[in-house]
């Protein structure tokens, strides 16, 4: 009887330890999961940040490429402008000439 209850008590001891050992195995299998995915959550959120970067660059750059034509389109306008201007004077400015020089006369 006695050995009876201790072959039980073995028995159950087995048990408990194939219970524990199956708990440790399920807890390290979910951790190791948890790793796992955050370390594909780390990647993914790493491409998106990189994505994000890439893309302001590009709109900075675009805008930049922008600013400096309609700044050239300016300024060419201005000089046009200013050429004109010039070639208008250029008759006022040689009749002047002529008319101070021939007072001179």
């Amino acid at each position: 009887m006695e050995a009876e209850i201790l072959m039980d008590i073995r028995e159950e001891e087995k048990k408990a330890e194939a219970i524990l050992e199956k708990a440790r195995k399920e807890k390290e299998a979910i951790i190791q999961e948890a790793i796992k995915e955050s370390s594909r959550l780390l990647a993914e959120k790493s491409e998106e940040m990189r994505k994000s970067k890439e893309k302001k660059l590009m709109e900075f750059m675009e805008k930049s490429v922008q600013m400096k034509e309609e700044k050239l389109s300016e300024g060419r306008a201005n000089a046009k402008q200013v050429k004109a201007k010039a070639e208008k004077n250029i008759a006022k400015t040689v009749e002047f000439l002529i008319q101070k020089f021939e007072e001179m006369i």
